[in-house]
């Protein structure tokens, strides 16, 4: 392409130029870095100097830039992008760009990681776990499809009962004067609470933990409300309040010694043959498990590497938290913006695997294994849930079985202490429940390892 010749010099309109190139103006329209402009050619066929009168418009057609001069001028059907460019006075500061994926602090990450809803959605989820041919499905307990098993209906009258305040307290008739007094910093509503005739049963309360001071309790009500007015995360939750909850009401429960927390905010279900191909391997935040005795110390000696792992593990996952140690009942912890479905499918995942991974502890030989009815916890942010779990062949003439989750029973919150001693009775009550009926069914399970 050749030099253009000298223009004639612009008129009083400045947008008129005299070319003599209609293609050197169609290169230097499209060198000029700006893809709002674009050249709208309008001939003069009676200018004997062939004008060409190149008016600018701004089009909304964005165009993709070309690699060189050379390019342009070769291929007239290129369009380009603008070059960067430093903004001068007069140009409009484009508007700020936000990243489509925040940062997030490394306990964030992690809880995002924990639960995230995989390929289905979590109520999906739910219907892909009720279409299986050994289907879990949620029931309420007033429901007219299944019925209530006797060993679900004993555990949740336990239960109810604790959750309507009924005998959550063990106290002295000194202690619970000292409690709804006036110094103890509760005020009058809540000492007025614990002032119900039917909140304090000595003999019975006692028989599955210790009751916690006031001020223990306080604390961790404190903690909870900071987080709440804090808006924290899901991580701060767990670490301030929810693995605290827990972690009192193991210490102070009548079978301290043969119970532990573990953490299983990193575990996953492993090997993968546990768990359906077609749901993400979800995980729960926290478990109460059996600590092994000697009866169970020698059987995992016995025990066989997991297929596909190549570790062992009596659990559905080999997390080393989660290796040695039976699983006796699960716990998902929330914020308190989080879903409750979310909570529902990844308890009913995990569970459906922990089952599978039972029916292969079972002696060789052996047909449907009969699960006792099993807790489950759900806490969002203040407020906790029990679920209970029951297991039964589907019909006389099908091997296969059917899982129900029965829900839920509110059962206390760390809104206030009124309500925090609920929750540790509740828990006194799981912890109760894994020592005197979880135990001795699972060391019965593995007992033909060590005749």
């Amino acid at each position: 392409m050749g030099n253009p010749q000298p223009s004639t010099p612009r008129t009083k309109h400045g947008s008129v130029f005299r070319l003599q190139s209609w293609k050197f103006m169609t290169v230097f329209f499209r060198s000029c870095g700006r893809d709002e402009c674009s050249p709208l050619i309008d001939y003069c066929d009676g200018d004997k100097e062939n004008v060409a009168r190149v008016q600018i418009k701004t089009t909304a057609k964005r165009r993709r830039p070309s690699a060189s001069m050379e390019g342009i001028s070769s291929d007239t059907e290129a369009t380009p992008r603008p070059n960067k460019r430093r903004l001068v006075h007069g140009d409009v500061d484009p508007p700020e760009q936000f990243p489509s994926t925040p940062s997030l602090p490394s306990d964030a990450s992690s809880e995002l990681e924990s639960h995230q809803s995989g390929r289905l959605s979590p109520t999906k989820q739910l219907a892909a776990l009720e279409d299986r041919e050994d289907p879990i499905v949620y029931y309420d307990f007033a429901t007219t499809k299944a019925k209530v098993p006797d060993d679900v209906e004993k555990l949740r009258m336990d239960v109810q009962l604790l959750s309507d305040g009924v005998g959550i307290l063990g106290c002295t008739d000194l202690e619970l004067a000292a409690l709804t007094g006036a110094h103890g910093g509760l005020d009058v509503r809540e000492r007025n609470r614990f002032g119900y005739s039917w909140v304090n049963d000595l003999d019975k309360r006692l028989k599955t933990g210790r009751i916690l001071s006031l001020s223990e309790v306080q604390r961790l009500t404190a903690a909870a409300i900071t987080c709440e007015e804090g808006r924290s995360h899901e991580g701060t939750w767990n670490e301030e309040v929810h693995r605290v909850a827990i972690r009192a009401a193991l210490t102070s429960s009548t079978h301290a010694k043969y119970l532990d927390v573990a953490s299983a905010k990193t575990a996953s279900i492993d090997p993968k043959g546990l768990a359906s191909e077609a749901l993400p391997r979800r995980v729960v935040d926290y478990a109460i498990v059996l600590m092994p005795d000697e009866m169970i110390s020698r059987a995992w000696k016995k025990l066989r590497p997991l297929l596909g792992a190549g570790i062992k593990s009596w659990n559905h996952t080999t997390t080393n938290d989660l290796r040695s140690n039976p699983i006796a009942s699960s716990i998902e912890t929330k914020a308190p913006n989080k879903s409750w479905t979310d909570g529902k499918a990844q308890l009913a995942i995990w569970t459906a695997a922990l089952h599978k991974r039972l029916s292969l502890l079972q002696k060789p030989g052996q047909g449907y294994l009969q699960i006792p009815a099993m807790p489950l916890l759900i806490a969002q942010g203040h407020d906790w849930h029990l679920l209970i779990v029951s297991r039964q062949p589907q019909s006389d003439d099908e091997a296969g079985s059917e899982t129900i989750i029965w829900q839920k029973i509110d059962v206390g919150s760390t809104r206030n202490c009124f309500d925090a001693y609920k929750l540790l009775a509740v828990l006194h009550v799981v912890a109760d429940w894994a020592y005197t009926i979880w135990r001795p069914w699972f060391r019965e399970l593995i007992g033909w390892m060590v005749p």
